[in-house]
C-alpha cells in the first residue's frame, strides 16, 4: 500500500513537468504576425500594487524589428510611459524571441521591415474616484473628478498618436511598417 501511495504521489508531481516540457508555442511567421499579440497577452503581468496606484489613459506604440535569428531588435516605445508599463511591455513583446520562423519566405518578409503594436492602457484605481471600472452609479462630479485626474494621461495618448515617429530621440517624416491590429490593457467600458 504505501508503494502504491508513493507511487501515486510520484506521479502527481512529475506528471505537470511533462506538460510544461511539451508545451509549444505558436511559431511567428508572415501569415500569422497577428499572433504577437497573444505571446504579449500571455506575457503583460504587472503587479497588483502597481495596478492599485495607476490613473491612465492611453496609448503606448511599440515598434520593433526581427533579427535574421528570430530576436527582436530595434525596440522602442513611444515617449513618455511610465517606466512600470515600459518594462513590463518589453519583456512581454521580447517574449517572442526565438518564436519566428526560420523559413526562407518568412525572413524575407521579415527582414528588414519595422512592426508597430499599438497598445491602449486603462488603469483607473489609481484615480482615487470609483474602482476604476465603467460606473454608471457615480455622481456627475465624481465623473469630473476622475476625468481632470486622468486628462493629463489622455494628453499623454494624444502625444503618443502625434510623436509616433519619435523614438529613441530620432524624429522620422514617415515609417514604412506593418501595423499589426491594437492590444488593450486595465478595465474594460472606457
Amino acid at each position: 500500500m504505501k508503494i502504491k501511495f508513493n507511487l501515486i504521489i510520484s506521479l502527481i508531481t512529475i506528471l505537470p513537468f511533462f506538460g510544461l516540457a511539451q508545451e509549444q508555442k505558436t511559431t511567428l511567421r508572415s501569415s500569422n504576425i497577428e499572433d504577437v499579440r497573444n505571446y504579449v497577452s500571455n506575457s503583460y503581468n504587472l503587479k497588483q500594487k502597481a495596478l492599485d496606484t495607476l490613473c491612465l489613459y492611453t496609448v503606448v506604440f511599440i515598434k520593433f524589428k526581427v533579427s535574421e535569428k528570430g530576436k527582436i531588435e530595434e525596440l522602442y516605445l513611444t515617449e513618455k510611459t511610465p517606466p512600470v508599463i515600459k518594462a513590463e511591455l518589453e519583456k512581454a513583446i521580447k517574449s517572442t524571441n526565438g518564436h519566428w520562423s526560420e523559413a526562407a519566405g518568412d525572413k524575407t518578409y521579415f527582414s528588414g521591415k519595422a512592426f508597430m503594436l499599438p497598445v491602449v492602457l486603462f488603469y483607473g484605481k489609481g484615480c482615487e474616484e470609483g474602482n476604476g471600472e465603467l460606473e454608471t452609479n457615480i455622481t456627475e462630479e465624481q465623473r469630473a473628478r476622475e476625468y481632470r485626474k486622468l486628462n493629463s494621461t489622455t494628453r499623454n495618448a494624444n502625444y503618443a498618436v502625434q510623436n509616433i515617429l519619435n523614438f529613441g530621440g530620432e524624429t522620422k517624416d514617415s515609417l514604412e511598417c506593418v501595423m499589426i491590429a491594437p492590444i488593450s490593457f486595465g478595465a474594460g467600458g472606457y
